[in-house]
């Protein structure tokens, strides 16, 4: 994944900012604008921009999921799908402990498949945080349960992750992150999802 270019130092501080948005606003924020993948929100008081937050997306490849009964490949054999919509975020700096906390959100859809055995499932997500010239630095990964009500084909999920903390120093701020979510795939998944063309839930 690119990464932005090098932040300059911030033109005001402050000694401690106060947060840009609840986590409930976070989510909230779903069914706003927000921020869409790489998006990255920026702490602002009186008017002016202090802190960039880091960016968020979904990673190349994971932004969707197909579950398969057993081996099949067939369409018959689906159990479900799944995929990742939008991804917003909000932040607060600690200038005097130099990190940052992030509370992102990220939204999406589930449809129930032909060969499915129940009518609820877990999927499984993760956040990943890369630093600029680093692999991951940090990966959680996260369940999000659906259940298809009866004669419900699909489902739509909110997943919250709040109290990221983050350490920042020097000339560095927020914009030396990227916080990627997506799901948590198989070996097998994955390469299904590279060789299988996907057809958006609609």
């Amino acid at each position: 994944m690119p990464f932005l270019p090098a932040p300059s130092r911030p033109t005001k501080l402050a000694s401690r900012s106060r947060r840009a948005a609840p986590a409930l606003a976070v989510a909230a924020a779903l069914t706003l604008s927000g921020c869409g993948m790489f998006g990255g929100g920026e702490i602002k008081e009186g008017g002016t921009t202090l802190y960039p937050c880091p960016a968020v997306g979904v990673l190349n490849e994971t932004d969707h999921v197909t579950l398969l009964s057993g081996a099949g490949t067939d369409l018959t054999d689906v159990v479900a799908k799944a995929e990742i919509g939008k991804v917003v975020s909000t932040c607060k700096y600690d200038v005097e402990e130099s990190t940052i906390t992030v509370d992102i959100a990220f939204n999406g859809v589930a449809e129930i498949g032909p060969a499915a055995p129940a009518r609820a499932l877990t999927l499984k997500t993760f956040v990943a945080v890369t630093r600029r010239f680093n692999a991951f630095d940090k990966k959680q990964v996260y369940e999000v349960p659906v259940v298809f009500e009866p004669g419900q084909r699909q489902v739509h999920f909110v997943k919250t992750v709040e109290g990221t903390i983050l350490p920042y120093g020097g000339r560095a701020d927020g914009s030396i992150y990227q916080i990627l979510v997506g799901f948590q795939l198989t070996p097998e998944q994955l390469e299904y999802n590279r060789r299988t063309s996907y057809i958006p839930i609609r």
